[in-house]
């Protein structure tokens, strides 16, 4: 008991959820604020204690083991900051970033012999065990020595959280080029800002935001969060009582595994019919992220992307699943605006066995869209929320090999091959990949007619001119 009150007592002290006791004894419904008070002076009862966690909990709809590693986040912000702020030049203007930079890449050749022999193992240790407090501390010396108070930023939390993500990313996109994947995940974060509420919901935003530049199989990690329902890799559903004709609408969900088979998303086309298949095209694209519950009444929650970049947009519905039916079911949430057009329900087409004469109908022309133009489509749609166009007809991949020395693509375009080759040195990710990993050029949305090679798999992309050619 002891133990759970020293972590309300280092939460609430360091104003994780409110900011103010008496914010916080209104947020959690109490009538006023001596019982906040009276918890962080020690003198309430151990069902007071209780009380005060569930409540927390249920308000902001945590887990107990969530809770748990945010309090050692934050005492652990408040046991390093002194010490990691001692090493720094405090007179440099930007010494809060290059402190950031030697916490992510474990440069400590600048401090202090004793700090490199005591505090330096023990913050790698931490990195390597307990990853989500380590960068939520990181997260915590940042805001701190950068002087913000995310309750007094312009748009609240929501503001702080997209203004310190933006920053963070700008710092660490710099000096981490090659990782497109995690400036992709920057974009998706400021885009959700809105949905902090606290200190906490800052620092846990930009914990995911650092382990996608810090961890190179994070992706797939996060991919664990995310359902899959093993509808195939490519599968068309319809509204109920939906008939073919000009005008009608289906929805194609291709299955996104991020190298794994039960986690992922999908990248959802809303098709319109056209007088026959070849004006049957796109009328939408979007992201659908089915968030997986926790079994303890956790609900459903579908999140739906549209857009690329820095104009993504981003809105939540609650979904339900009939497997027997083969049916989903969707409800805009409460505080959506612009929903993203999704129909009350969506049934699968079955195109192996179609039953009734309409969705037989339904089968037969999807089939014969899918084999002619179904490709086509879906690298449109793929642009379309990515922003990077895929150049592998006009630049195809004859072969990859990696030495010690360099990695060697060789690229064949206009009918001649050329070999691209890049120094090992130049990027730490090199040590990662091998040459059997996919790898394909691309441009990107607003830079122009640069080509790139891209792991998209691994998140990594390197400008092809940085590579010297023979």
């Amino acid at each position: 008991m002891d133990k759970k009150l020293e972590m309300l007592q280092c939460l609430i002290g360091g104003r994780a959820f409110a900011p103010s006791h008496s914010a916080l004894a209104k947020e959690l419904g109490y009538k006023g604020k001596m019982g906040i008070y009276r918890l962080m002076d020690g003198a309430v009862r151990p069902d007071t204690v209780d009380k005060t966690w569930r409540l927390i909990m249920e308000r902001y709809r945590l887990t107990e083991e969530f809770l748990c590693s945010m309090a050692r986040t934050f005492f652990g912000a408040g046991l390093f900051y002194a010490t990691l702020a001692a090493q720094m030049n405090r007179s440099h203007p930007r010494w809060a970033e290059n402190l950031v930079l030697s916490l992510t890449a474990d440069l400590y050749d600048h401090c202090s012999p004793q700090f490199r022999a005591e505090t330096a193992p023990v913050l790698k240790d931490l990195k390597a065990d307990e990853p989500n407090v380590y960068w939520g501390i990181v997260a915590l010396v940042y805001i701190r020595a950068k002087g913000i108070d995310v309750y007094k930023c312009k748009g609240g939390p929501q503001g702080a959280a997209a203004q310190i993500i933006d920053a963070l990313d700008r710092l660490l996109y710099g000096a981490y080029p090659e990782k497109a994947g995690a400036h992709e995940a920057a974009c998706n974060l400021k885009a959700m800002a809105g949905g902090c509420t606290g200190l906490w919901s800052v620092v846990w935003n930009c914990v995911i935001l650092f382990r996608h530049y810090a961890e190179s199989g994070f992706m797939a990690e996060a991919a664990k969060a995310l359902r899959l329902f093993g509808f195939g890799k490519r599968s068309y559903w319809l509204a109920p009582g939906s008939v073919y004709g000009p005008g009608a609408e289906v929805w194609l969900l291709t299955e996104q595994g991020c190298g794994r088979q039960t986690g992922g998303h999908y990248l959802t086309m809303r098709l319109r019919a056209g007088a026959d298949i070849c004006s049957f095209g796109l009328a939408d694209a979007m992201l659908l992220l089915f968030w997986a519950t926790d079994g303890e009444g956790g609900a459903p929650v579908l999140q739906v992307c549209r857009g690329c970049a820095e104009e993504r947009q981003w809105c939540f519905y609650r979904y339900g699943y009939d497997a027997e039916r083969l049916e989903l079911r969707f409800e805009a949430g409460p505080d959506t605006v612009s929903p993203a057009g999704l129909p009350g329900a969506l049934r699968m087409v079955d195109l192996a066995e179609p039953s009734g004469k309409d969705e037989k109908v339904w089968a037969k022309i999807l089939a014969e869209w899918d084999r002619s133009r179904g490709e086509a489509v879906f690298m449109q749609a793929r642009e379309a929320v990515s922003g990077i166009t895929d150049m592998s007809a006009a630049y195809r991949i004859a072969g990859v090999s990696l030495s010690k020395d360099a990695l060697t693509i060789a690229i064949e375009h206009g009918g001649s091959v050329r070999r691209y080759r890049l120094p090992s040195e130049r990027y730490g990710f090199l040590s990662e990949i091998n040459p059997s990993q996919r790898v394909v050029i691309t441009r990107h949305a607003g830079s122009g007619d640069t080509l790139f090679a891209d792991w998209p798999e691994l998140g990594y992309s390197v400008r092809l001119d940085e590579f010297t050619t023979a």
